[in-house]
């Protein structure tokens, strides 16, 4: 039997859709005055879950979601499939997709791709959508920041540390990831821009009402959470 998920919304312009294979990975619709992105371009098991696509497809017909863009937050390989990412496109074929430069490797065959070095501001229907590239959990991290929520990607909170600091083809250097962490710390000042809700990409992690930039400050601190 094909496994149907239920969308959720988060905050308001910001749904998950479904946690797909293998890893639990959230696929997002971020959405205001009928304009929409998809974030997150995740495999799943045809056997018996819907696709990520499928699924986009048929939440933004229902809601007459025009979908502008499609994103994704890093390389990882339960993020981004070449599968689901070429599904993705033939749902939405007007669709703009925006990648880190890193992706350039992989994402070189589908259509439409605009890829950037640092950060880009984009725009759903009139409402700005920020994709900050801060690199801590991976060198092609991409922070999603939209309607006062940023999406973190697989950032671990409060703490310096990441999963894969001991696998060194994957591993981020001290050095850059405290460049990333303060970079994400003057996000609100150097942008005028008030974030209070942080949100995991897996949907593993809800933190509502916070402090944005002191909880960079705290993700400086080189403490053992895993």
């Amino acid at each position: 039997m094909i496994k149907r998920t239920r969308v959720q919304e988060w905050s308001k312009g910001v749904l998950l859709m479904g946690r797909f294979e293998w890893f639990g990975t959230g696929c997002w619709l971020l959405t205001h005055n009928g304009v929409g992105a998809i974030l997150e371009l995740p495999p799943y098991s045809p056997d018996h879950q819907e696709s990520p696509a499928t699924k986009a497809y048929n939440v933004c017909k229902k809601r007459k979601i025009d979908v502008k863009y499609i994103l994704c937050t890093h390389t990882h390989i339960d993020h981004y499939n070449a599968k689901t990412a070429r599904e993705m496109q033939g749902a939405f074929p007007r669709a703009e997709v925006h990648l880190q430069r890193g992706f350039e490797g992989i994402a070189g065959m589908l259509n439409n791709v605009y890829f950037f070095d640092h950060d880009s501001k984009l725009d759903i229907g009139g409402e700005p959508l920020y994709l900050v590239h801060a690199p801590k959990h991976s060198w092609t991290d991409t922070n999603v920041i939209f309607k006062g929520t940023a999406i973190m990607g697989d950032w671990e909170l409060n703490t310096l540390r990441s999963a894969h600091d001991d696998k060194p083809r994957y591993a981020v250097p001290k050095d850059a990831k405290i460049a990333a962490i303060d970079k994400m710390s003057r996000f609100e000042h150097d942008h005028k821009y008030h974030i209070h809700k942080v949100f995991s990409v897996h949907a593993n992690d809800r933190r509502e009402n916070i402090d944005f930039t002191a909880l960079m400050h705290d993700t400086k601190v080189d403490r053992a959470s895993f």
